[in-house]
Parts: structure tokens; C-alpha cells; sequence
């Protein structure tokens, strides 16, 4: 009987955990993995892009002007020549181009985004007009014809974007801040007095010059996924004026070898404009979400500024880079008090074979901890070639033609040498191997142009009213060589995505009186490791300009140089 009540005690206290049981699973800690929240965007970050577009002038007007400083014509045909001289050209300014961006975003909440901006674009952005005026001085009249060209060689803007999150993954912003770029203006002027025994070359001139301003504007960016993102902007430009200051035009006598009538002239108009261009940008963001027990890193992480140790003197290391530089140049040069225009571009050497607008160059890099040294190399020889014919008939059966051709060969050797020094160094993204450091660097850079000017030309002139029958040839042989040693400050940023993978923007300054006037240099281009057949090689590309100001007084008279020179830049090196 005892027994039986035990066993019937027992199977009741087992239904009873039982059915207790599924009530207290319920309440005990799940052993299931957590779920990772989703990825968080966020705008911020280093992001380099291109951009293609088209712009438009907002001042047409190109103004000539002119004034008569001699007039000892017994019709007194001063007043109606430097007229007939004056006038404004409406002349659209537009074209397309296509360039790069580079700058850095900062959302520092939900809705609200900061951030900076450089770019540079450029192409065949141009204009220009002509235009024939008579003006009567009794008992005949004036002549004159005058052609006007302006040329906006390149744009660089660097803004400050201020950002308003539509949606999380739309922005919309504006934008302003400094405006520059290589603007060209050249005009040619011809006149014709009747009646007169006068003769007048046509008056030519060019001038380049990097002109500054503003600019302003609004836009929006859209992302595209983790790092891609497309943008459309609208910017306003005003560069300010550009005034070309021609020859005399100058009517000669040329019975009695003198000359009685002389006008002053001059071009100028302004450089501003519309621009309207769609971009692609690629933002550098290296972070993946890492799980630490229930934690996750998100996707898109704010970066840290958390400060990395300097590398440490560890032994020397050296970086060999023999690379190629595709040069576009623009600018004017003085040889010998003559202003020539020199621009070639690389469309110029792939479809003209007076253009040879390449570079061979090599730079050296040793380093140790903190501390490097550095050497760089350029030699390019480059080629303009061209030929005016001109037809006039300054009086009724006077009819006169003239040939001019010419070519122009110049070579620059550039050679710098200098130190550097890791400033600082810090993680500004959340991947492991990624860093960021900012380089202090101070050297020297020698320049040694050299210019070559061959012209001929040939005038043929035919009077029967005059008894005037000549011909002439004249050759123009000049050569010249500039050389000058210019100190140089710079300062270069590197950031490393991944060991091997680096992204560097490099900037100096220099001449300051003791060299050249003023010079300056900008750099930015992309490297990556790769090894072939168990050779470790390193590869770039980049773009390169480099802008020098000089001049020179040699026996009374000026040799200079006022351009720009850039172009893409790629090489294939070795480290050791």
C-alpha cells in the first residue's frame, strides 16, 4: 500500500514540472545569435569624382578701342582711323569640357551636411567675332576690319557646400567660394585709307593670362549605393577682365619711307559665364560592420580622427618612378620684346605633327621613418607651327599680298630636389589599415627654357596710279635661353585605403623674386602595388600643372615666360 502511494506521488510531480515547463523556457535567455542592425548612411567622407558639362558666357561684348597718337596725313585721316578702330564685338564665350572634383562631406546630424570642394575642367571653350566699318573723311573714307577671339583654357573652382538631406540618400546644397583659370584674348586689326598712298601691316596680338574671382551656385546628389553617387550643378563664374594692348597701328609712307599716321589699340572683355555639368563621384569609405558579441560597427562610420603613431626610423626605403607626362600648355612667351602665343593641347600633338607636347620624367623617393628626401626630373620639347595669308587693297588699284609663316620650338628641362617631414598622421576612417597623413616639404626647383623662332615673310605690292612695283622677303631668326633656381615651400596629403593602395594631393609654391616671379605646382593621382611574375611593380596616374612666371632683360630687351603646363601624368616603378 506504502508503495503504491509513492508511485502514484511521483508521476503526479512529473505532469506537474511538465506542464510547468514550456511557461519557464519562456522566461529563461535566448541562446539565439543577436540580428545586426542595418547599415546606417551617411554622407560623410573622402570622395574624388568627374564631371562633364557645358557653360556659356554671360557677357558677350569684346571691346576694341583705339587712339590716334600721330597724324601728319594732309587729309587728316587721324579722327576717322582710330574711329573706324573703335567698336564692340558681341561674342559668345561656350563649349563643353569635362574635368575632376575632389573633396570631403561632414553630416553632423539627421538632415544637415558640410563639406569642401576642388575641381578643374577644361576644354574648347571659345568665341569671337568680326566686324567692317567705313567712316568717311572727305574727300574719302576709312576702311577697317577687326576680328576678336577669346578662349577659356581651363576652369578651377574650390567651394564650400552646405547640404540639406532631403531624403537620406538625396541632397540638395549650395554652394560658393574661389574661382580661377587660364583665359586667352587675341584680335587682329586691318585698315585702309582711300584715297592714299599709305600702307599698313595688320596689327596682331595674344595675351594668356590666369585670371581669379568667384563663383557660386546649387545642385544635387543622389546616391547610387554604398559609395556611388551622381550629381547636377549649376555654377555662376566671374573672373574679371582681360585686357590685350596691341601693336601701334601704324600707316607707312612707303614713297617717302615714313610714317604719318600711328593709332594705339587695345582689346579687352570680361570672362564670366553659366555652367551646367553632371557628375559621378566615388566616396572612400572603408568601414564593414564588425560584430562584437551583440555590438556592430555600422556601415557607414563616422570617421574617428583618432591620431596613429608616426612610422618609426626602421632603415631606408626607396621608390624609383620613371613616368610619362601628356603636356597641355598655355600662356604667352617673350623672346627678344616679341609676345608669342604658345598653346598646344594633347589633341594638338595627336592630330598635328608641329605639336609634341610629351614628357619624359623620373622621380626618386627615399625614406626612413618620418623623414624623406626626394628628386624629380622633367625634360619636354614641344613644337608650334602655323601660316597667315592676308590680302589687301589699301587704295583703288593697289592691291598687296603678304605670307608670313612661322615655327617656334621650345625645350624645358625642370629638375627639384628636396626634404620632407610626416607632420601628422591619423585614422580618419574606420578600416583597419586605412590612414591618413599630411607631409611638410621645402627644396629647390630649377628651370631651363630654351626658344627658338624662326619666321619668313613674303609682300608683293602693285600701283600703276603710283608707279609702285616691290617685292620684299624678310627672315626673322632669334634664339633664347632662361634659366633661373627657384626656392619652393609645399605641403602633401597622403591617405592609404589598404597597404599598397594610396591616393596623394601635393601643392607648392615658389620663386618669390628670387628666381622666378612666382611659380606654383599641383598634384593629385592614384598609385596601387601589383607584383608579375614574383616582381613587385607600383603604378600611377595623376595629373600634373605646373605654373611659372618670369622674365628676363637681355641687352635692352625681355625674354620671359607666363603658362601653365599640365597634363595626365602615368608611370610604372619599383620599390625597394
Amino acid at each position: 500500500m506504502l508503495h503504491d502511494m509513492k508511485t502514484r506521488a511521483f508521476w503526479a510531480a512529473v505532469t506537474a514540472l511538465v506542464a510547468v515547463s514550456p511557461a519557464a523556457a519562456a522566461d529563461l535567455p535566448s541562446r539565439k545569435a543577436p540580428v545586426a542592425a542595418p547599415p546606417v548612411f551617411t554622407w560623410t567622407g573622402l570622395y574624388v569624382g568627374m564631371n562633364a558639362g557645358y557653360t556659356w558666357g554671360a557677357s558677350d561684348p569684346i571691346n576694341v578701342s583705339s587712339l590716334n597718337l600721330v597724324d601728319n596725313t594732309l587729309l587728316d585721316f587721324g579722327q576717322v582711323s582710330a574711329l573706324g578702330a573703335t567698336g564692340t564685338v558681341r561674342a559668345r564665350l561656350d563649349g563643353f569640357f569635362f574635368g575632376g572634383q575632389i573633396g570631403y562631406n561632414w553630416q553632423f546630424s539627421e538632415r544637415l551636411i558640410a563639406g569642401l570642394e576642388a575641381d578643374i575642367q577644361g576644354a574648347g571653350v571659345r568665341g569671337g567675332n568680326g566686324q567692317l566699318s567705313v567712316w568717311p573723311a572727305a574727300p574719302g573714307f576709312a576702311a577697317t576690319s577687326f576680328k576678336v577671339n577669346r578662349q577659356l583654357e581651363y576652369l578651377s573652382t574650390v567651394r564650400a557646400r552646405f547640404g540639406y538631406a532631403v531624403t537620406p540618400t538625396i541632397m540638395a546644397y549650395v554652394t560658393g567660394g574661389f574661382a580661377f583659370g587660364g583665359a586667352n584674348l587675341s584680335g587682329a586689326v586691318a585698315q585702309a585709307l582711300r584715297p592714299s598712298p599709305l600702307t599698313t601691316d595688320t596689327v596682331r596680338g595674344d595675351h594668356y593670362d590666369i585670371l581669379t574671382g568667384w563663383t557660386a551656385g546649387a545642385g544635387a546628389e543622389m546616391a547610387l549605393g554604398r559609395n556611388l553617387s551622381a550629381k547636377l550643378e549649376y555654377l555662376f563664374y566671374d573672373l574679371g577682365e582681360l585686357w590685350l594692348a596691341n601693336p601701334s597701328l601704324a600707316h607707312n609712307n612707303v614713297l617717302l619711307g615714313t610714317t604719318p599716321l600711328v593709332d594705339a589699340t587695345s582689346v579687352h572683355t570680361r570672362f564670366s559665364g553659366h555652367l551646367v555639368r553632371v557628375g559621378l563621384n566615388y566616396r572612400f569609405d572603408g568601414s564593414i560592420p564588425q560584430t562584437n558579441g551583440s555590438s556592430a560597427t555600422p556601415l557607414f562610420a563616422s570617421p574617428q580622427f583618432a591620431a596613429v603613431e608616426r612610422p618609426k626610423y626602421e632603415g631606408w626605403r626607396l621608390l624609383v618612378m620613371p613616368y610619362m607626362w601628356a603636356i597641355n600648355q598655355n600662356g604667352t612667351m617673350t623672346l627678344r620684346d616679341k609676345a608669342l602665343g604658345a598653346d598646344a593641347t594633347l589633341i594638338d600633338a595627336l592630330t598635328k605633327s608641329a605639336a609634341f607636347p610629351l614628357a619624359f620624367m623620373g622621380r626618386v623617393e627615399a625614406s626612413n621613418g618620418p623623414f624623406f628626401a626626394y628628386g624629380d626630373m622633367a625634360w619636354a620639347r614641344m613644337r608650334f607651327a602655323g601660316s597667315t595669308l592676308s590680302l589687301r587693297s589699301p587704295i583703288a588699284d593697289l592691291s598687296v599680298a603678304a605670307n608670313v609663316s612661322g615655327r617656334l620650338r621650345m625645350t624645358i628641362a625642370i629638375g627639384e630636389a628636396g626634404f620632407g617631414y610626416e607632420l601628422a598622421r591619423w585614422k580618419l576612417m574606420s578600416a583597419p589599415a586605412s590612414f591618413t597623413a599630411i607631409d611638410g616639404y621645402a627644396g629647390l626647383r630649377y628651370v631651363n627654357i630654351g626658344l627658338n623662332l624662326d619666321a619668313t615673310g613674303v609682300a608683293a605690292g602693285n600701283s600703276q596710279l603710283f608707279g609702285v612695283q616691290q617685292i620684299g622677303a624678310r627672315s626673322v631668326l632669334g634664339t633664347g635661353a632662361m634659366w633661373w633656381i627657384d626656392p619652393v615651400i609645399g605641403m602633401r596629403m597622403r591617405h592609404s585605403f589598404a597597404p599598397g593602395s594610396t591616393f596623394e594631393m601635393r601643392g607648392d609654391i615658389g620663386g618669390f623674386g628670387a628666381g622666378s616671379r612666382f611659380s606654383w605646382q599641383a598634384y593629385g593621382g592614384y598609385s596601387a602595388d601589383l607584383e608579375f611574375s614574383g616582381v613587385k611593380f607600383t603604378t600611377l596616374i595623376g595629373y600634373r600643372a605646373l605654373g611659372v612666371d618670369f622674365s628676363k632683360w637681355v641687352e635692352g630687351r625681355e625674354n620671359g615666360i607666363n603658362a601653365v603646363i599640365h597634363g595626365p601624368v602615368t608611370g610604372v616603378g619599383m620599390k625597394f
